[in-house]
């Protein structure tokens, strides 16, 4: 059997995520092949809008029409143009983990429009589903909820010493164009003004859906002048809100030993805050899947706060793989949950809706060891079966109408389809 994988890697070495790395070993692992193509190296500027002027779009459909693969899955609409979904002999399914607005979106259309194809949708959070089965009419019988998995047998021997009291795995957001947004802002006032007010508003309602609603016309008259959409300035906005809460739950949880594992946006604010300098770890950045599982098995408690422009109710792959280790997960509240969705009312994960009470939760399981390792097992119980990236790979052939190969008799090849040589 063999399948295509649209995926994507945000660095200069072409390296997808560890999650999508982990994704691909499991369907080699039950002996399926993988083709593995990159939707940023296929779109305008590595991003995820538009079409790559220097690739020939008619050579890339010819060539995967050519390869006859048996199911195509996208991540995010990756590389989802109608004539790809097309030259797909099997099904094709899209496996989406972010909001509407940051998908792949080849054609520069609505946000929506790529989900409107002959494909099947599998939605990682509820507040996706309600939005697709909203926006788009008759996805019922091709929308597939899904949780994030890991791989629970990972986990290391829970005597061993843990490394750390509180980890924590999380970016400093942001990226050139932000820079050079408040480049203008700092010679602009009426740009300044424009940062001050919007940030308010995501402070306040998590997004600028009151400007689309007709709030502060002029303002979103200011926006129209830049050379981004509506979409992605909010974002941008929203990224900012995610950064002053992280640097918030930094220095409130530095002195209680936080071990930040982040990225090099962090050592901006090494000069300027004790907090991030006395708890960020120096050395190489987790890599791949098991690093991030090694740092969670080694801690006694380790945390979840999402981006503010992520679905709060929606949980991420890190809250799987926490509560699959020996830390004890703590994450952010939200109602409804799918916590809760997936793991009933009385799910045993301490949740926190304030930075006080994050700070007190931590304090008194570090301090209740016993308390601690309870949660702990009863975490561990909840993601032992179901929860794996095998488990994952054989629903998702499912829904695309397959099983995995009976008998393996050749290991399954994975590849990467270089996409460079296929020039316009």
């Amino acid at each position: 059997m063999n399948i295509c994988l649209f995926g994507y890697a945000w660095n200069n070495n072409n390296q997808p995520d560890a999650y999508m790395v982990e994704t691909i070993s499991a369907f080699a692992e039950i002996g399926v092949s993988v083709d593995l193509y990159l939707g940023n190296q296929f779109s305008e500027g590595r991003g995820v809008y538009g079409l790559n002027p220097a690739i020939s779009t008619s050579a890339v459909v010819d060539h995967v029409r050519s390869q006859s693969y048996d199911m195509a899955l996208a991540f995010n609409n990756s590389m989802l143009l109608p004539e790809m979904v097309d030259a797909i002999p099997g099904r094709v399914v899209s496996m989406v983990v972010d909001e509407p607005q940051h998908l792949f979106n080849h054609l520069r259309g609505g946000v929506y429009d790529v989900f409107h194809n002959d494909i099947e949708v599998a939605a990682l959070s509820s507040a996706l589903e309600r939005r697709l089965l909203d926006q788009v009419p008759g996805i019922a019988s091709r929308l597939h909820f899904m949780s994030p998995v890991t791989r629970p047998e990972l986990a290391a021997d829970p005597a061993a010493a843990p490394g750390s009291a509180i980890a924590w795995v999380a970016s400093l957001v942001g990226d050139s164009n932000l820079d050079s947004y408040f480049e203008l802002a700092s010679r602009t006032p009426a740009y300044y003004r424009l940062a001050e007010l919007c940030l308010d508003i995501v402070e306040r309602d998590g997004g600028l859906g009151v400007l689309r609603g007709g709030e502060h016309p002029d303002a979103l008259n200011l926006i129209s002048t830049l050379p981004w959409t509506f979409d992605y300035f909010e974002m941008q906005m929203q990224n900012i809100v995610t950064n002053r809460q992280r640097v918030a739950v930094v220095e409130r949880l530095a002195p209680h030993g936080l071990a930040l594992f982040g990225n090099d946006n962090w050592r901006k604010l090494m000069t300027s805050s004790k907090g991030v300098l006395t708890a960020f770890q120096p050395g190489e950045p987790a890599a791949t899947h098991a690093d991030l599982r090694r740092i969670y098995d080694t801690s006694k408690i380790a945390i979840n706060l999402a981006q503010r422009h992520v679905s709060q109710e929606a949980i991420q792959y890190r809250v799987i793989d926490i509560m699959a280790s020996n830390a004890l997960l703590i994450t952010h509240r939200a109602a409804p949950s799918d916590l809760h969705r997936i793991f009933g009312e009385n799910c045993p994960v301490p949740t926190f809706d304030s930075l006080d009470e994050l700070e007190r939760l931590c304090v008194y399981y570090l301090e209740n060891e016993d308390e601690r390792r309870t949660l702990v097992k009863a975490c561990n119980a909840l993601v032992r079966q179901g929860f794996s990236f095998r488990d994952r790979a054989i629903d998702l052939l499912r829904i695309a109408g397959l099983s995995p190969p009976n008998g393996i008799t050749a290991p399954a090849k994975v590849r990467w389809v270089d996409l460079t040589p296929f020039t316009a």
